[in-house]
């Protein structure tokens, strides 16, 4: 009996002792940079999406390269939401501030809002090794939301090197692409062909 006993105690003590040692989950966000809003106002209006991301980032973990054709999925180091969402809300605020509009949306979107054009993105890869580069290779259309036509279709890639070794840094590194794809997207609304309204 005593044995039994002392066979509980220590599998009570193994258990509290492994609830101990489990890390615990880390969690991201992608931000915007601190850009100067621009001075005049403008009264464009625009929607960001759909914004496509390939299967393997569709997942809440944080997906880095590990050599090779190899992805590490880290259970530990999370985005703070869906990563779609999370490149939508940088883009919004930052090009919002470039474009000097307060009328920018994400798309779909449960607010109703009439847009002048819509941007679609496809994003082709989005990640980078911890410590090395990081890549956002994409397409994008600029589309008359009042028309439905297509006037631009582009492909770019970006690329830049993370900071650290850790997880803060690298999405700190993919934070600072989504800027620079940002800043493409801005000139590209600065110098398109105005349309009488």
């Amino acid at each position: 009996m005593q044995a039994i006993a002392r066979l509980v105690v220590l599998v009570v003590a193994l258990g509290v002792a492994a609830c101990a040692t489990t890390p615990s989950a880390n969690f991201f966000t992608l931000n915007p940079a601190d850009v100067e809003p621009q001075v005049a106002r403008s009264d464009l209006s625009l929607a960001l999406g759909p914004i496509d991301l390939p299967g393997y980032l569709d997942r809440p973990q944080i997906v880095t390269r590990a050599g090779g054709n190899r992805l590490s999925v880290d259970e530990f180091n999370r985005w703070g939401g869906l990563l779609e969402e999370e490149i939508s809300r940088v883009l919004a605020e930052h090009l919002s501030r470039r474009l000097g509009t307060d009328r920018i949306y994400s798309y779909p979107s449960r607010v109703a809002a009439d847009t002048d054009y819509r941007v679609v993105v496809e994003i082709r890869r989005f990640d980078g090794m911890l410590g090395g580069e990081v890549v956002l290779d994409l397409a994008w259309s600029l589309v008359d939301d009042r028309t439905a036509e297509v006037l631009l279709t582009r492909q770019a890639a970006y690329r830049g090197a993370v900071p650290g070794s850790d997880y803060g840094a690298y999405a700190a590194a993919l934070s600072a692409l989504v800027i620079q794809f940002g800043d493409d997207l801005a000139a590209a609304f600065t110098q398109r062909p105005q349309r009488p309204r």
